[in-house]
Parts: C-alpha cells; sequence; structure tokens
C-alpha cells in the first residue's frame, strides 16, 4: 500500500505534479506525471532519483534534447485495432513518431555506458525504418496519397488529369462560341455535384442543350452540363470512383501493416512517453534549483537549506534533521511564524525524494524511505459527519497510530488543539509518546507550554521553535532545534500599546516557576544566537582558508608549467648548439683530411677528435634527455582514447594511435592531429584551469579554445545585429581550433534563418553549412563546418 492520497494532497503534492506535467510534451507522459506516487521500497526510490540525474546529465551535454517531434498516436492505434483505417495526416504522425523513438535509441546506443537508467526505459523499442520508408513512400506531407503509392494510382490519376483537360477545353470553346454567349449569365466553368457546369440565364433553358444540375437562389441562374461534356463528366465520374478505392486499398494496407506491429508500435510511444517524464522531471530541477538528497537506508533525512518549491519570492531555506539525533521534534512558537509551511516541508521533501524528484535544497542533504507518511495538517472539522474540529483530528489521529510503526513518517499540527488547555496538553503528550514508543519519525507544532518540558525530559525527542522578532514583532521564518518557543505575549501586547498596570496585573497571573522557564528559554535562545554566530565566523574563515589553499595550489601549478616550458626551450636551444657543433666538427675534420691525407699518426689524431666529439654531442644529448621527476610517460602508459598533455605545444589532446618503434605517439587535439614523443606527454590533470599568460599572442589560441563555445544564440535579435555577433564569433571559433559550431536562431517567421544563411553563403571561414537534424534543433539551428 502506497501513501495516501489524502496526505499528498494536504503536503501540496500534486501541486508539485502540476508543476511537473507542464514540462512534458507528450499527452501520456503529462498524464504520468501527475499521476505520479511516491515509491515506499529503498531500490525503487534510488532508480528514480538516478534516472532524473541523468537525465539532467543528458540535457548538460545536449541541451536541445527532448522527444520533440513525436505524437499522440494512441487514437489511432486503438482505431486500427477496432478494424479502422488510419488516414494520410495520421499515418505520418505515426512514422514521426516511429522515426523520433528510433533515432533516440541510437543516440542512448552511444551513450549507454553513462546512461543506463535511460537505456532501460528505451529497451524495448523496436525500430521501425522499414515501416516508416513505406509510410513516407506512400504519403506525401501534406497528408494525401502519394501517386508514387501503386503504379494503378498513377495511371488513374493521368487518365483523371486527361479527362479534366478535355472537359475543361470543350466548356471554353462553348464560352467562346457567339451563340451561346449572350445565354451565360457570367463567363465562366464552375462546378455542381463534382461536374462540370456553365452558369445559364433562366429564359434560355430549352434553347441551351444540357442536363440542369444545380439553380441559383433566386431562380435567375441555372448550372448546366452541356451535353457534348456529359459522357466525359460520366467517364471521369467512374476514374474518381477508382481512384478512390485505390486511395483507400493503399490506407488500408498501411494500416493492416501497424495492426501487424502494434504492440511494438505502442512499446515505442509509451518509452518515449516515460523518457519525456524523466526529461520533464531534469528540467524541474533544473527550474527549482534542485539536486539528489544522498539516498541512505532506514528511516531519517537531513535537510540543509531545504525550500518550499511553490513559495515564489525570498524564502527563508529550513535546515531540520530527524531520525540521527532524535527521532520526535516538537516546534513551538506564535501563530505565522511558519510552523506548519516547516512542517509541509519536511513531508513534502520525503514525498518528492521517494516519487524520484529533485528536492530545492543543499547538496548535503541525506533523506531515508517512509513505508508511510502521515499527516494531520489544517482543519479536520466534517459537516457531513456532524464531527467539531476536535474531533475530526481527533478521528485521524486515531487511524494514524493504529496504522504507524518505526518505518513511518508523522506530521501533526496543533496537536491536541481545540479542546481544555490542560487537557489538550496532557492528551499531547499521550499521543507523541505513543508514537515515539513505536519508534515513529514524528514532527508537531504545538502551542502547549507543558509539551517543551516533555521534550527535554523524554529521550530522543527535541524541542524547535520558529525565531521571532520582538523588535519588529514579525517572525522570522528561522527554525532553531533544541531551543523551545517561547511566548511573546507581554512582549507585542507592550509593543501595541497595553498599558503598564495591565501587564503588570497579568504577570501577577503567572507562577515564579513559569517566569524562571521563561528566562530559562530567553537565556538559551540568546546562548544558541551567540553560537549560531560563532559558527558562522568559524565558516568564513574556513572559507578564506579554503580560499589560500587552492590559490597556492594554482600558483604551484603555474610555477609547475612555468618550469616544463623554460625546460622545453633549453632543450631545444641544447639541441641547436649540439647540431651546430657537429656542422662545424664535420667541417674541421674534412679539411684536416684534405692537408694531412698522407699522414697516418696524423689521422689517427683526427679519430681521436672524432671520438672527443661524439662524447661531447652524448654529453648534450643525456642533458636533454633529463626529464623533470613525474613528466614523461612510458609506452605501458598510454591507452587510446586517454586524455594527454603535450608539454611542449600546451595543449591537450586523445591518443589516436599507440606509440611506434620511434616512440611517438599520434594524437588529436582539436583539428589537429600530430606525432609527439612520448617524452613530450604526460598525463592531463583535468583540475587543472590555471594556465600561465606569457604572451598574449603567443596563448591567445589557448585562451580562446578553453573560453570559446561550440554554440552561439542569436534568439531575439535583428538580423543586421546577428549577422555582427556571429561575424566576431567565427573569428574567434576558428582562431581557437573549433571544427563545428552550432548558430541558434529559432524558428519564428525565418527571418533570422535566412538573413543568417546568407551570411554565411560567403563567409572566408566557412566550409560548409546545413539546417540541424533531430536532436540538434530541427530548423531552428543551422550546423556550420568551419575551415
Amino acid at each position: 500500500m502506497g501513501i495516501e492520497e489524502k496526505v499528498l494532497n494536504k503536503l501540496d503534492f500534486p501541486k508539485v505534479l502540476s508543476s511537473l506535467a507542464e514540462y512534458c510534451i507528450l499527452p501520456r507522459a503529462k498524464e504520468l506525471a501527475v499521476g505520479l506516487i511516491p515509491f515506499i521500497d529503498w531500490e525503487s526510490v534510488r532508480l528514480a532519483l538516478q534516472e532524473t540525474e541523468e537525465g539532467k546529465n543528458l540535457l548538460r551535454g545536449n541541451p536541445l534534447f527532448s522527444v520533440r517531434g513525436a505524437k499522440e498516436i494512441r487514437p489511432y492505434i486503438e482505431r486500427c485495432l477496432r478494424g479502422g483505417v488510419i488516414h494520410g495526416e495520421e499515418l505520418l504522425e505515426i512514422r514521426d513518431t516511429l522515426r523520433v523513438g528510433r533515432k533516440i535509441k541510437l543516440l542512448l546506443l552511444e551513450l549507454n555506458e553513462g546512461f543506463p537508467g535511460l537505456w532501460e526505459i528505451v529497451l524495448p523499442i523496436e525500430p521501425q525504418k522499414d515501416l516508416e520508408d513505406e509510410i513516407s513512400r506512400c504519403i506525401a506531407e501534406d497528408g494525401k496519397v502519394a501517386d508514387s503509392a501503386s503504379p494503378e494510382l498513377v495511371d488513374l490519376r493521368r487518365a483523371l488529369n486527361r479527362l479534366q483537360n478535355r472537359i475543361r477545353e470543350s466548356l471554353e470553346a462553348t464560352l467562346r462560341n457567339s451563340s451561346y454567349q449572350k445565354m451565360l449569365q457570367d463567363p465562366i466553368i464552375t462546378q455542381r455535384s463534382d461536374r462540370y457546369v456553365l452558369p445559364i440565364k433562366q429564359e434560355y433553358r430549352t434553347a441551351f442543350p444540357g442536363i440542369v444540375h444545380d439553380q441559383s437562389a433566386s431562380g435567375a441562374t441555372l448550372f448546366i452540363e452541356p451535353m457534348p461534356v456529359v459522357h466525359l463528366g460520366n467517364e471521369l465520374r467512374e476514374v474518381i470512383l477508382k481512384e478512390q478505392r485505390e486511395v483507400m486499398r493503399i490506407l488500408q494496407m498501411l494500416s493492416s501493416k501497424i495492426e501487424e506491429r502494434v504492440d511494438a508500435v505502442a512499446g515505442l510511444h509509451e518509452a518515449l512517453a516515460k523518457l519525456d517524464l524523466v526529461v520533464a522531471k531534469a528540467q524541474l530541477s533544473v527550474a527549482m534549483n534542485a539536486g539528489a538528497p544522498e539516498l541512505v537506508k532506514g528511516q531519517q533525512m537531513k535537510l540543509v537549506q531545504a525550500r518550499h518549491p511553490l513559495i515564489l519570492g525570498k524564502v527563508v531555506p529550513l535546515s531540520v534533521e530527524l531520525g540521527i539525533d532524535f527521532d520526535t521534534l516538537v516546534v513551538t512558537g506564535p501563530n505565522t511564524g511558519g510552523k506548519t509551511v516547516a512542517l509541509k516541508v519536511v513531508g513534502l521533501m520525503a514525498a518528492m525524494t521517494q516519487a524520484g524528484l529533485h528536492i530545492p535544497a543543499e547538496n548535503d542533504s541525506r533523506m531515508g524511505v517512509f513505508t508511510q507518511i502521515f499527516a494531520d495538517i489544517g482543519d479536520e472539522q466534517s459537516v457531513e459527519q456532524s464531527l467539531s474540529t476536535f474531533s475530526g483530528h481527533m478521528k485521524n489521529i486515531v487511524e494514524i497510530i493504529d496504522r504507524s510503526d518505526e518505518r513511518s513518517l508523522v506530521l501533526l499540527d496543533e496537536v491536541g488543539a481545540g479542546t481544555d488547555p490542560t487537557e489538550g496538553a496532557a492528551l499531547a503528550m499521550g499521543i507523541l509518546a505513543e508514537l515515539h514508543e513505536r519508534g515513529c519519525r514524528t514532527v508537531s507544532t504545538t502551542h502547549y507550554g507543558a509539551l517543551k518540558t516533555f521534550a527535554y525530559e523524554t529521550p530522543r525527542v527535541k524541542n524547535a521553535s520558529v525565531e521571532f522578532d520582538t523588535e519588529t514583532l514579525r517572525p522570522t521564518y528561522r527554525l532553531l532545534i533544541g531551543i523551545p518557543g517561547k511566548s511573546n505575549a507581554f512582549t507585542i501586547a507592550g509593543r501595541l500599546g497595553l498599558s503598564e498596570q495591565v501587564l503588570e496585573k497579568a504577570n501577577t497571573f503567572v507562577t515564579e516557576r513559569e517566569m524562571q522557564v521563561a528566562d530559562l528559554i530567553e537565556n538559551l535562545g540568546e546562548t544558541h544566537r551567540e553560537i549560531e554566530l560563532e559558527k558562522q565566523k568559524v565558516k568564513t574563515g574556513r572559507q578564506a582558508v579554503e580560499r589560500q589553499s587552492k590559490a597556492l595550489e594554482e600558483k604551484s601549478i603555474l610555477l609547475d608549467e612555468e618550469y616544463e616550458l623554460l625546460l622545453s626551450l633549453a632543450k631545444d636551444e641544447a639541441s641547436e648548439l649540439v647540431r651546430q657543433a657537429r656542422r662545424e666538427a664535420d667541417d674541421i675534420i674534412e679539411e684536416l683530411k684534405a692537408a694531412l691525407k698522407k699522414e697516418n699518426k696524423q689521422q689517427q689524431d683526427i679519430e681521436k677528435a672524432r671520438q672527443g666529439f661524439h662524447r661531447i654531442s652524448a654529453r648534450l644529448d643525456k642533458g636533454r634527455k633529463v626529464q623533470r621527476p613525474g613528466s614523461g610517460l612510458v609506452a605501458d602508459q598510454i591507452k587510446l582514447g586517454q586524455t594527454v598533455q603535450m608539454t611542449k605545444l600546451r595543449q591537450k589532446g586523445q591518443v589516436i594511435k599507440l606509440p611506434n618503434a620511434n616512440g611517438e605517439v599520434l594524437v588529436q587535439a582539436g583539428i589537429m592531429k600530430v606525432m609527439v614523443p612520448l617524452v613530450e606527454l604526460k598525463l592531463a590533470n583535468e583540475e587543472k584551469k590555471i594556465r600561465p599568460k606569457y604572451s598574449r599572442d603567443v596563448n591567445i589560441g589557448f585562451q580562446k579554445a578553453e573560453e570559446i563555445r561550440s554554440e552561439i544564440d542569436l534568439r531575439g535579435m535583428l538580423v543586421e545585429e546577428g549577422t555582427e555577433v556571429l561575424d566576431k564569433y567565427l573569428d574567434d571559433a576558428v582562431l581557437s581550433g573549433v571544427g563545428l559550431i552550432y548558430v541558434i536562431h529559432g524558428k519564428g517567421t525565418g527571418a533570422m534563418r535566412a538573413g543568417i544563411q546568407d551570411f554565411l553563403r560567403g563567409h572566408p571561414h566557412v566550409r560548409s553549412f546545413r539546417l540541424g537534424e533531430y536532436g540538434e534543433g530541427d530548423s531552428g539551428v543551422t550546423v556550420v563546418e568551419l575551415k
């Protein structure tokens, strides 16, 4: 049994689902969204949250991804199963849906490793490429059966055109005939009952030979089919009937093909609807600035800076925990202080998590899974059952106590209210004690001061309160864990103008113990605020230390890269010196050989000189190969597809060919492929983001490569403004080595698209361009290949 609908209604869960449904495209996905119910087993919740997270990751890499293009085809499938015929435009909608399903499965097949949850959703999709092609062959894009659907249809439509032309020629000859011109009401050819007729004046009825098919409203005009074209009209009618029968035969043939695969077609549509729902959950998560809480075993929660997803504007976040250090939380405080909202946030965050939705809270929030959520919130008065508010609450609480256990989350608003305060407080303590003994995770709001003492004296029960600013007479809506709420009645009454005399009289009715408790609570509140202030100072100090540590790390990275660059320059300079020394040595040896050719002893000296030069060269080579510890790679460390850093070029790339006999590796860097020695490679550190800026000229390309995006959005701009922005972007893209870019101009009227493509057609940086395909933005995006 799942969580009851009436509880979810009290927590405003259906309103969250309505927001979710707005992001869905397919009607079936909207149905799934509004019918979403929280899971009550841990594994189902984990899988649902995983799907939502994968949906967000998919949108990060493919911002335009959606099931757009798929249609609502369920009515056509149902009609087909009843033996009905699916018509032209409906067949095109089925074809488009099949195409979207096939392409999405192909995309996720390529991304299978990173999206196992989404792959499970599209796994039932069976591509129907042959059915798509058959529908495209038989049905034109306007929804009519195409001539190419069958040879018979081609012949019939040709015959149709020939007969229509012969009839028109005959009628035009009649119009030109001077004998009939005075009989014509208007010199036009029109149609009545699919027959070609001429408008003849009433008085010439007997003089004009033909068949009357219609009459004007006034009776002054008769629509007559001339006798010379009657037999042609009959023949035309026969051809029209044959053409209609052939069209119906083709539609029935296509409908039967769909009926044969109805399970595969229906399964594909259902898979697309489920995927549409996951994408909608991801989009809702982004819109709420939400994230997945850490899912933990056991019934517990820790909400950090949680916000109610339906409250617009500035919201005071709620931080609360339950089931960790304590199982029951008693919240006290004034009315309008936000106690009920806090109660709803706790329940709503649990319900959203268990439905696979991300929650608007910080990343270190944790949530367990509750098999049942119970809530007694709001007015339980029932006119039909003649129940008072108190009776309504009690009836609800009795049911909660009977059904709750250690896996339940119980939310009680103003427990025990609506009756005598003394009895109500005792009753509230009894209810909370029973729920606590059952092991329930309970959050309760109350006005009763006696419950503060109950929370202090009972293990694993905690007081909490909503903070109240006595200066402004307004609640701050901050929840303070461990501090019971203080009654601010006297303070508020005094600030609102109640006389000191009345307040002094009121004070005489408050016992000394109650005054001591009030003072103690006030001191606890002050102490708590001081602790919070100190915690904030510590947090600020820690953040400053973290910033300094990060700055030092970045500086270390900078120094490392500077060292590598200087070492590379020194190696190049040393190599040039060696080459120059070798050339000079060879020249000297040649001269010595020529001058002292006949002297054996001197020849030996020459050979010794040569060996000396070789030793010098060897030492220089050895020095040139000295590498800083940790830089340079060996062949065993290289793998295909691995990201490496080229120390000389100061650029990252992917290994596309393993080292050859000379120890050189083929690396793809942007649009370039280069052979790089192993000693000039090191494993890329993906966290490195700070690069030394030696010279703007040297490094501008690398800086651009890091900053440039592979897409530009021109929507909302005028054509002239868009082309100017695009021109500058193209320069940056070429400089950064980007080979393919996406120009987002939207669909709209098509003026921006036409203007952009005219601009691209003559641009020197552009090799080619095309409209985006499915998954790339369709006609709202132009894909540009740069030179």
